[in-house]
């Protein structure tokens, strides 16, 4: 960080500067120049809140160096891959994660679900409990839902993910769910992301549509700095002027974030496009761009889906998608 301070500035404001610094362990210096006087600061800057400084006579501007987050970058660990067990691994090579939005009853989640194992999908996800805009929109089943999808999971030797929207539901998410994803929008929740900090299950954080790659990486600290390092990054779509589409498709954001952090990094291109049609498409670009997985939102029958069937591929677009991500992985791995 480097404090910029107005050339002429009181000495007493110059001093009160340098104690402060010096009482919070920082090691600083003092560079005279022709309109400014330069101070930068070096040390622990996690410790303590060093934008006060801002607000300081004689303080022009503070320049911040370094992220505001440690643990999530590459300077910690150069790549991470989370073990699910099973020989599931995300981050290691593609991982598909697909199912329905929301578990809508055991027999429709046993079916897609049969669907899915069958073409070698790993790892099941499903809507319990559902954050809607509306108060009168389905809202998940749930507690039996989380249960429901435990059981069906488990039949077809896959992996669970699903939303926790609740602190207090994570002691029910550790018994039953594999994956406790963070929807985008909790990712600010910070009182929930300490908490699942110190779970034992791998978190999938999603990223806010208003948020910044920054605040994004973030929120994976505060989950990281209580001690649970098996986080999944999951791009979702950001917000725009253009409502052409449900979110604008960051997919630049991709290779921006794998090249700040060692965490997986997934693309969930339903909820970014919003519109089945272009999903295919949007989800091949990510493979290229080099994202660890996707995670898809698939039903038997969209039109009957309780929530976001728009979205939603069937079968038949699923399994040729599927398809041609699979040879497009094996493309990369032989020419890249």
């Amino acid at each position: 960080m480097i404090i910029v301070v107005k050339k002429g500035t009181n000495e007493e404001f110059l001093d009160n500067i340098k104690e402060t610094l010096l009482a919070n362990g920082m090691s600083f210096d003092v560079l005279q120049g022709s309109s400014y006087i330069l101070i930068p600061v070096a040390g622990d800057l996690t410790t303590s809140d060093m934008g006060r400084f801002k607000s300081l006579p004689g303080v022009e501007r503070i320049i911040n160096i370094s992220k505001p987050y440690y643990m999530v970058s590459k300077n910690y660990r150069e790549k991470s891959v989370v073990d699910l067990g099973d020989g599931v691994l995300i981050g290691e090579n593609f991982t598909m994660i697909s199912g329905p939005c929301s578990v809508e009853r055991a027999d429709s989640l046993d079916k897609i679900a049969a669907f899915l194992s069958s073409l070698g999908v790993k790892i099941l996800r499903g809507g319990t409990f559902k954050m809607r805009t509306s108060p009168y929109s389905f809202q998940g089943l749930g507690e039996n839902g989380v249960k429901i999808l435990n059981e069906t999971a488990k039949r077809y030797n896959m992996k669970s993910v699903s939303e926790i929207v609740d602190v207090r539901h994570i002691d029910l998410f550790e018994q039953y769910i594999d994956i406790i994803q963070v929807g985008a929008r909790n990712m600010m929740n910070f009182a929930l992301l300490k908490e699942l900090g110190k779970c034992s299950k791998p978190v999938l954080l999603k990223r806010s549509a208003n948020a910044t790659i920054d605040e994004f990486l973030s929120s994976a600290e505060y989950i990281m700095a209580e001690g649970n390092e098996n986080i999944i990054l999951c791009e979702r779509g950001i917000t725009s002027f253009d409502d052409s589409t449900r979110s604008m498709v960051n997919i630049a954001a991709i290779p921006i974030i794998k090249g700040l952090t060692h965490l997986p990094v997934i693309l969930d291109p339903s909820h970014s496009v919003g519109n089945f049609k272009y999903v295919p498409d949007v989800s091949e670009a990510a493979v290229v761009l080099g994202a660890d997985g996707l995670i898809i939102e698939t039903h038997f029958n969209p039109i009957s889906a309780l929530s976001d069937g728009y979205q939603s591929l069937n079968f038949e677009h699923f399994e040729s998608m599927y398809k041609k991500i699979l040879k497009l992985c094996e493309f990369k791995k032989e020419n890249l």
